[in-house]
């Protein structure tokens, strides 16, 4: 190493150098792609605005459609309440992958990344369902079975212990 040399200020000034020689070379091509990134984030903002309509349609059907209450349960009942969840599941999926790959372009062009509540609330909703149903099966199910038990067989210790079990669930 020689003595007198400031490593530091030759670093500095070729820093400096080279920002000068990248904007002289990229400063044109900044100015002639700009209008075209300020059209491509246009055409986003007009990608996400359908997107945000059809994400609040989704919700109006999720929430018209999705199996809140029943007033009687059965195999068949439950079956279509379980099909119902499942096609709902699919279709938030694929709505949420399409928000996730347009907040990775809102990201890339500097726009205001954009939460899409309702997804989140389908997606919340959906967990809520599937147990709740799942305890109804569970009930009817259960149910079925004392059924078709016969009055001789009946121990009324272990229906009782079978109740605690699923008042515990």
């Amino acid at each position: 190493m020689e003595e007198g040399v400031d490593y530091l200020v030759i670093l500095e000034n070729n820093k400096s150098q080279l920002i000068d020689v990248s904007e002289k070379a990229l400063g044109p091509v900044k100015e002639m792609i700009l209008p075209l990134q300020n059209q491509e984030a246009q055409n986003i903002k007009g990608r996400l605005a359908r997107f945000s309509v059809e994400v609040q349609e989704f919700r109006i059907k999720f929430q018209n459609n999705c199996p809140f209450h029943t007033q009687e349960s059965s195999p068949e009942i439950i079956d279509k309440a379980y099909d119902t969840i499942t096609y709902f599941y699919d279709e938030t999926c694929k709505m949420e992958k399409i928000a996730r790959d347009l907040n990775n372009l809102e990201g890339l062009f500097d726009l205001t990344k954009t939460n899409y509540k309702q997804l989140k609330d389908c997606r919340s909703e959906l967990g809520s369902l599937k147990q709740m149903w799942d305890l109804i099966s569970l009930i009817d199910m259960q149910f079925d079975s004392w059924k078709k038990q016969l009055w001789e067989d009946i121990k009324t210790d272990d229906l009782a212990a079978q109740i605690k079990d699923m008042e515990a669930k």
